[in-house]
């Protein structure tokens, strides 16, 4: 999934510079985005949806205020009901921020973990994402 996006007054501190958090909110709006697009039904109390079990986040340039930038979010791989996925905000195609996000299917209202099914499985597979041992 690639989303292209300019950096708003709000995305940044009182100098003008995105505020780490707000990188996060970025990835997190690809996740939705990308479980959407793979589910076809939005988020819902009741159905499952992905909850971030671990983030690793890298800065690696600093993004300012009204910046053109380029936002990346791919599926590496699966398990059972878990996946990863990596994300990037580059600008000018160089990597500003990258992070890489495992994520567990759950049911909201409980919080118990529900497998993918066959169909979320081969649509993963075909985005590029690999089964996991």
């Amino acid at each position: 999934m690639i989303r292209e996006h300019v950096i708003r007054w709000s995305e940044c501190d009182p100098y003008g510079h995105v505020n780490h958090a707000a990188y996060l909110i970025l990835f997190e709006d690809l996740r939705v985005a990308h479980w959407q697009a793979l589910t076809g039904a939005a988020l819902a109390p009741d159905r499952p949806g992905p909850v971030v079990a671990q983030l690793d986040v890298r800065y690696l340039r600093g993004v300012r205020f009204n910046d053109a930038v380029t936002l990346t979010c791919r599926t590496i791989s699966f398990r059972r009901s878990s996946y990863v996925q990596d994300y990037a905000l580059l600008k000018d195609g160089e990597p500003c921020c990258t992070a890489r996000a495992v994520c567990v299917l759950t049911r909201q209202d409980s919080g118990e973990k529900v497998a993918l099914t066959p169909e979320w499985r081969a649509l993963l597979e075909g985005q590029g994402a690999e089964a996991a041992a």
